[in-house]
Order: C-alpha cells, then sequence, then structure tokens
C-alpha cells in the first residue's frame, strides 16, 4: 500500500507542478503582451504628437519663406499688398497649411494603427492566458484519467473485456 500511495502522491505532485508552470506561463505571456500593448500605445502618442511639432514647424517656415519673399519683392520697389505679391505669400501660406494638414493627419493615422496594434498585443496575451489555463486544466484530467486506469490496473481489471450485457 506505501507504494501506491508513494505513486500517487508522485503523480499529483507533478501534475499540480505542471498546472502551475503552464498557469505561470500564460501569466508571463499575457505581461509580456500588456507591456508591449502600452508600448505600442506610448509610441503612437509620440507620433501624434512628433507630427503636430513637424505641422509647426512647417507653418513656421511659410512665415520666414513669406517674410524672404515679401522683403525680396519690397526691396525690388513691388506693393507688397496686392497683386503678384499677395498672390505669392497666399500660395506660399496654402502649400505650406496644406503640408501641415496632411502631416497632422499622417500622425493620428499612425496613433490609430498603433493602438490598433497595441490592442492585439494585448488580446493575443489574453488569449495565451486563456490557453494556458484550458492546458491546465487539460493536465489535471489527464492525470486524473491515468489514476483511474492506474487503479483498475492495481486491481488487476486491465486488459478484460467485458461480457455480453456488461456482466464481466
Amino acid at each position: 500500500m506505501g507504494i501506491e500511495t508513494a505513486a500517487l502522491a508522485a503523480m499529483a505532485a507533478s501534475t499540480a507542478f505542471s498546472v502551475y508552470s503552464t498557469v505561470q506561463q500564460g501569466k508571463q505571456a499575457q505581461l509580456n503582451a500588456d507591456a508591449q500593448s502600452e508600448q505600442a500605445q506610448i509610441d503612437a502618442d509620440n507620433a501624434a504628437s512628433a507630427a503636430k511639432v513637424q505641422a509647426d514647424r512647417i507653418r513656421k517656415m511659410a512665415r520666414n519663406q513669406s517674410g524672404e519673399a515679401r522683403a525680396a519683392l519690397a526691396a525690388s520697389g513691388v506693393d507688397v499688398g496686392e497683386g503678384t505679391a499677395l498672390n505669392i505669400n497666399e500660395e506660399i501660406y496654402g502649400n505650406a497649411e496644406e503640408d501641415a494638414v496632411m502631416t497632422i493627419l499622417n500622425g493620428e493615422n499612425q496613433r490609430k494603427r498603433g493602438y490598433t496594434d497595441a490592442s492585439n498585443m494585448s488580446l493575443y496575451g489574453k488569449q495565451q492566458r486563456s490557453a494556458a489555463n484550458s492546458q491546465a486544466i487539460g493536465s489535471v484530467l489527464n492525470a486524473g484519467a491515468q489514476v483511474g486506469m492506474w487503479k483498475a490496473s492495481a486491481a488487476g481489471r486491465n486488459g478484460t473485456v467485458s461480457q455480453a450485457g456488461g456482466n464481466g
């Protein structure tokens, strides 16, 4: 009887360790995915923020370019408040604003993609943890089935065939 108890205890310990290890792997996979998700969100926010900074630079460069164009036109004796000079300024500002808006839109698109990636990473972590938990449950059920087969074998019923009607 001592050997049977020792064997059952060893099987239980092995199953418990397997279950614990599997659950811990699932938890770690989820933690890793959550960390990657958080970093993807930070990167996405940084991309959107950088786009706004770049848009401000574009607008500042337009002001500088417009100022230089006005100064050059004024130096050549052109009235900078009307006609061609005014059209040049409008074109400079219009092109710059278009570039600035496109830069911001691209940054916002990067943010959206980053948040989608972050969501997918988080979902992957949850799936990994769920799979690990399912595997742990499977280990417990498998161990229970093995104990049942082992006990049947120990009782001398291993390999016997039931007769018709289930009598055996």
